[in-house]
């Protein structure tokens, strides 16, 4: 579905970005768990994928500068990044052919899985031998799932967990790893002509909402609860899941 950069495309985008990038600076996360599956109830899912990486790439390699120190004291651990990086091309190559009913309908699986893993045990983590099995299989799966959906966060998120690394090392790893898949995806749209110059320009757009709405839920995370911020971002996601399922079945 494609509406051209139009003030429709722009205003769905801009409320996207907004969103998103506000729970991000209330929580610290989900800001393309908020942001494409918005977008793509409006757009279409191809359409909102691409455009969220100019942003996403953005962020996390702001994530990175900014805790660049822990580069020295951070093991990449590549049983997770290789397997990750070669399904996110595959995932891209799925978008680019597959139906924009059926990549809603997987966004809206992934979305599932972060409410699930909220509600049922939000501590879950993948330790030991499991962990080291798990992992190299668990990264195929998410890096698939974020070449195709664009939202692999829950997953992702939980696997760094269990490297039990510092809370600063956690934020640079996340930063890296999700920026690293932001390039690989931008590389494989490119070469397979998603990455088109309106979404570059709707991307770069998109940048303005990204800052100044972060900015100001860093401002207003010290002013309320954490579980007011928790049950508001829940009940948004759960609306927005609803849509997407609505969507996706074409109801």
């Amino acid at each position: 579905m494609e509406f051209g950069t139009d003030l429709y495309s722009l205003s769905i985008i801009g409320l996207g970005l907004a969103l998103g990038a506000f729970v991000k600076g209330l929580t610290g996360m989900g800001l393309p768990l908020v942001a494409v599956p918005f977008m793509a109830s409006f757009l279409g899912a191809e359409h909102a994928i691409v455009v969220m990486q100019i942003p996403g790439l953005v962020s996390n390699a702001w994530l990175v500068w900014s805790h660049r120190r822990e580069a020295k004291t951070t093991p990449l651990r590549y049983d997770m990044i290789l397997p990750a990086c070669a399904m996110t091309v595959v995932g891209v190559w799925f978008l680019d052919v597959t139906d924009d009913r059926i990549i809603i309908l997987l966004l809206a699986v992934a979305v599932a899985s972060f409410l699930a893993l909220l509600v049922l045990n939000p501590s879950f983590k993948l330790d030991g031998v499991i962990g080291k099995i798990c992992t190299p299989i668990s990264s195929m799966v998410g890096g698939f799932v974020q070449g195709a959906a664009g939202v692999s966060g829950p997953l992702f998120s939980t696997l760094i967990m269990s490297f039990r690394l510092p809370k600063e090392g956690y934020v640079f790893y996340n930063g890296l790893v999700f920026g690293l898949f932001n390039l690989v995806q931008i590389i494989a749209m490119l070469s397979l002509g998603m990455f088109t110059t309106q979404r570059f320009f709707e991307g770069c757009i998109a940048l303005v909402p990204l800052f100044v709405f972060q900015f100001l839920g860093m401002r207003v995370m010290g002013y309320a609860s954490p579980k007011v911020f928790t049950g508001a971002v829940v009940a948004v996601i759960v609306v927005m899941e609803i849509k997407l399922v609505w969507e996706g079945l074409g109801l």
